[in-house]
């Protein structure tokens, strides 16, 4: 065989002491980069009887929400599993027992748990991170059906759904029918459902932060709240779609320091700042609604461009007034990354047991 054979074989099959295996990687990343052993839960005072530990609980839920198993028991099975072959040994050991520790001590792990997430994010993802100066940030809401149980119902169900004469569920299903049939088959309410709100980084690809509430809550609130509690990158662009809009939310983004994209529509009324402004291209105009003239609120200044998204023509509107920072094509091509958010909620929304932390 001669030399260069002999090194194309061994390029191939290279030998054990240069092979990293899976179970390694995935090892370093929970216990060494994301939540390394009296850190972040260093000050933590657990009871006497509790057997988990919060780092590998933390990490535990993690792994869970990324099994694509259909069956719980499987899922949960298979992540028990992989726990204990990457070390993980002081976990939930029933899912009973994950979810009542994630339910019953998630105020406390929320606030580190995103802090770290967020800083590991920060520091590793390089390039992803930000396109140009802005690190961008997506939201968008959806609801999420639950078991129709007391307390879902009682946690989850607006006050007063299906008073009205014309709610829906009020109406027979079985038009029609003879009387006796009817009396079988009587209208029933919606089961309860959660109303989920999203932040979503579109560099990473992964969900940042989010809110959760019942059936009757605002999306817009749930954004406001989470911009006037939480801490975002400096520079952060916000996106987000038609029904993202409003002074409050837009003025609540601006005084924190930030910046946003949405799509707007005939249901916003802006004012033009000069008197040969065009609706033909767009330009600076004023966003004052009369409530915010009489309280002497001053106006936003922002910008509308009139744009085209497949065969679509759609106006998006900026706090970004310079051209030179956020360019008519890069806002097209910021808008068509804020759809992802949309795709992540529809797969996999709802089945993380994190989303518990937002409780």
């Amino acid at each position: 065989m001669s030399r260069k054979q002999s090194r194309s074989r061994r390029s191939r099959n290279p030998s054990s002491q240069y092979k990293v295996k899976n179970r390694d990687v995935l090892q370093k990343i929970f216990t060494e980069v994301l939540f390394p052993e009296n850190q972040i839960f260093a000050d933590w005072i657990l009871h006497g009887n509790i057997k988990w530990k919060p780092e590998q609980l933390v990490s535990q839920a993690i792994l869970f929400g990324w099994q694509e198993n259909k069956h719980l028991n499987d899922r949960f099975e298979f992540t028990l599993k992989t726990c204990h072959d990457i070390g993980l040994t002081h976990v939930g050991n029933s899912y009973t027992s994950m979810i009542n520790a994630l339910a019953g001590y998630g105020e406390q792990l929320r606030i580190p748990v995103r802090k770290q997430l967020h800083q590991t994010a920060e520091s590793i993802s390089g390039k992803h991170f930000r396109v140009g100066k802005y690190a961008l940030i997506a939201f968008d809401g959806s609801r999420l059906t639950t078991p129709r149980t007391k307390s879902n119902e009682d946690a989850f169900c607006a006050p007063n759904h299906g008073s009205g004469k014309t709610a829906k569920y009020r109406k027979k299903q079985t038009k029609g029918m003879r009387r006796s049939k009817n009396e079988k088959n009587k209208p029933h309410q919606p089961k309860p459902q959660v109303w989920l709100t999203m932040m979503w980084h579109m560099g990473l690809k992964l969900p940042w932060t989010w809110k959760i509430g019942p059936s009757n809550s605002s999306e817009r609130a749930h954004v406001q709240d989470m911009i006037e509690e939480e801490e975002f990158p400096e520079n952060t662009l916000f996106c987000g779609d038609a029904g993202f809009i409003g002074y409050p939310l837009w003025s609540k983004i601006i005084n924190s320091g930030n910046d946003f994209l949405v799509r707007v529509g005939a249901n916003v009324s802006l004012l033009s700042e000069q008197a040969d402004f065009s609706m033909k291209s767009g330009g600076i105009v004023l966003c004052w609604p009369k409530g915010q003239m009489k309280s002497g609120a001053k106006p936003l200044r922002l910008r509308l461009k009139k744009v085209t998204l497949g065969k679509t023509t759609v106006w998006l509107l900026t706090s970004v007034l310079n051209g030179r920072d956020l360019s008519v094509k890069r806002m097209v091509k910021l808008y068509k990354m804020r759809w992802g958010v949309e795709n992540y909620q529809a797969r996999y929304a709802g089945r993380h047991p994190l989303y518990l932390l937002a409780a």
